[in-house]
């Protein structure tokens, strides 16, 4: 990846983004990869050579590089920081870095580290629950332990102690917080990974035969359900979002002349913010807003 510095910030900054000491080891997938989409994974495969970020773009990330470095340097007792474990599994060796195990009686807690917002804490995110367990099973199948609790310990960079004052009901009350997330069966797990390993390599053999890869899904692109709006004439704001058009044209209906019925068309946040880092060479994307200029 071409690092670039549009702002011209400091060259200690630029010299600490282009460290890259991220290693998957000798596996064949890590965990990160077989629960991202495999659209991305192929598409950044393939233009690795032409993937550009700026310094500006990789505070968080540069944040989150010296937090696992320095975590790794600290001793508690029954604590293991920052350890890969690998396993064989379908034929390819899966491997994942756990950034906190802190193991006791047979058993092991797991804590991961986030930068985040505000928002993945209010609203816990899928990827993250797939993460956790599928490092469970991976101590599990390495040490023998049982999985006692699953944990992101967030640090919210959008935290704001105003906004805790004012009493909102799910807001967190500090700026660092710990979350449970639900602990899978581990046979569960086990099928999940599979599943994932078979998409990946599919995706895989796509590419590489230049067949049509497979679809990222909404969820995948973090598209949220269309809404329709309830809309009264010559007002700006929605009076009500409803997810079913019928429920909204019938509140339309009740509320006489004067309302109509705008659909609000749902944005596929990780392809138009390009968080994928491949959007320009993504055709799914492509054909998207083509056929969106068109009805506009």
């Amino acid at each position: 990846m071409r690092i670039t510095n549009k702002y011209k910030l400091p060259q200690t900054l630029v010299a600490l983004a282009k460290r890259d000491e991220y290693s998957k080891g000798e596996s064949d997938y890590s965990v990160t990869e077989i629960i991202s989409p495999p659209r991305i994974q192929c598409l950044r495969r393939k233009h690795k050579d032409h993937l550009t970020s700026d310094v500006a773009d990789m505070l968080w990330s540069m944040m989150g590089t010296a937090l696992h470095s320095i975590a790794e340097k600290s001793k508690v007792k029954n604590y293991v920081n920052e350890e890969r474990l690998s396993v064989l599994i379908q034929d390819v060796k899966l491997s994942g870095a756990i950034d906190i195990q802190k193991i006791s009686n047979k058993s092991v807690k797991i804590i991961d580290y986030k930068f985040c917002g505000v928002y993945a804490v209010q609203n816990p995110k899928p990827d993250w629950e797939a993460q956790l367990n599928i490092y469970g099973w991976l101590v599990n199948q390495v040490k023998g332990l049982r999985i006692e609790s699953l944990q992101i310990c967030a640090m919210l960079r959008d935290w704001s102690r105003r906004n805790y004052e004012k009493s909102f009901d799910d807001y967190p009350q500090a700026s660092v917080v710990v979350v449970d997330y639900p602990i899978w069966d581990l046979e569960k797990t086990e099928e999940y990974i599979k599943e994932r390993i078979s998409l990946h390599q599919d995706a895989k053999f796509r590419a590489e035969m230049e067949d049509d890869l497979p679809l990222c899904s909404d969820a995948d692109r973090w598209k949220n359900p269309d809404k329709w709006a309830v809309m009264k004439s010559g007002g700006k704001r929605a009076i009500k979002l409803f997810d079913s058009q019928d429920d909204a044209i019938k509140v339309k209906e009740e509320k006489g002349g004067g309302h109509y019925v705008e659909k609000r068309i749902s944005e596929p946040i990780r392809c138009s913010g390009d968080y994928c880092g491949v959007a320009e060479w993504c055709d799914q994307y492509g054909q998207e807003k083509i056929e969106s200029e068109r009805a506009s």
